[in-house]
């Protein structure tokens, strides 16, 4: 285990660091505020199996138990559903813990435009738009502290780069 750092708060430039610095056979990408050891251990199960490319730990899915506030889920749920809308995603989460195989999922993340909070929904986009194997599976999370960033000030951070994800997916390619 390796510690990368950025010089400045970007979730989604951390973890593009992260994914290129990354040597191993998977890359297991975790968040401090969704906790859910279990999922490590199927998504690796999975991997090892060859069913998948890329598990998406969905906190949307059937069978999955989101303990977060209302809002936060509500949230997530228009959040996909404007992903659905504006890039054809055919998920149900993008954010949040995801297993992907490094050597598939390293070209995709090169090709990724947006950071912070949107990297995650890119990424993922672009793989499912590539033909890697997608799998979510339910996950369990739980707020165990108030998030660090107000949702409401996340907000138009959000819609730029959503109009940039969409720009880039459907106009540029």
């Amino acid at each position: 285990m390796r510690v990368i750092s950025v010089p400045e708060p970007n979730y989604g430039r951390a973890l593009r660091e992260g994914i290129v610095a990354a040597r191993g056979r998977y890359i297991l990408c975790d968040e401090i505020d969704l906790c859910d050891v279990d999922f490590q251990n199927r998504a690796i199960e999975l991997l090892d199996a060859n069913m998948a490319d890329v598990v998406i730990g969905s906190k949307l899915i059937g069978g999955a138990k989101d303990e977060r506030p209302m809002l936060r889920h509500l949230a997530s749920k228009f959040y996909t559903q404007m992903l659905r809308l504006l890039v054809g995603f055919r998920g149900t989460d993008t954010h949040g813990l995801k297993a992907l195989r490094r050597e598939l999922i390293l070209p995709v993340a090169q090709v990724c435009v947006v950071d912070k909070d949107v990297f995650s929904s890119e990424l993922v986009v672009r793989a499912e738009r590539s033909g890697l194997r997608m799998l979510e599976i339910p996950i369990r999370v739980i707020e165990k502290r108030t998030p660090s960033i107000n949702l409401i000030r996340r907000i138009p951070h959000v819609v730029k780069s959503l109009a940039r994800l969409t720009w880039a997916i459907r106009i540029v390619r």
